[in-house]
């Protein structure tokens, strides 16, 4: 039974002993974080739509066209077209991914504004 307490129970309370306390947010930082996170939700859609779609179809370019293990079928037209077909996919993707953000964006917003009125 010794053995036991020794190994679970010391560190358990070895470890709540030197953790520090947590406190609620103010109202104030309620408030700031529904800010950030109302800017965050639209900048997020724009973010998505014009930085990383295009950098997603970048890389598919790169990678479909340049990316062969055969250097001799590197840049071919095939190559080139399949690209170009696969880049509106990925700027759907990537606009799908930024309004999944702004839409967590704006449950943190309202969970903030709930939790003002909650007192925690």
């Amino acid at each position: 039974m010794k053995k036991i307490i020794s190994i679970y129970v010391l560190p358990l309370l070895l470890i709540f002993a030197f953790c520090q306390n947590s406190y609620a947010f103010s109202t104030r930082h309620h408030i700031i974080n529904i800010g950030k996170n109302i800017f965050k939700a639209p900048l997020s859609i724009l973010d998505a739509a014009f930085i990383k779609g295009p950098r997603a179809i970048k890389e598919i370019y790169r990678y479909e066209v340049y990316g062969s293990e055969d250097p001799e079928k590197n840049g071919l037209f095939y190559k080139k077209i399949f690209a170009v077909w696969s880049a509106p996919p990925a700027e759907a993707k990537a606009i799908i991914d930024g309004t999944v953000e702004g839409v967590s964006a704006i449950g943190d917003a309202v969970k903030n504004l709930l939790s003002i009125f909650a007192s925690d």
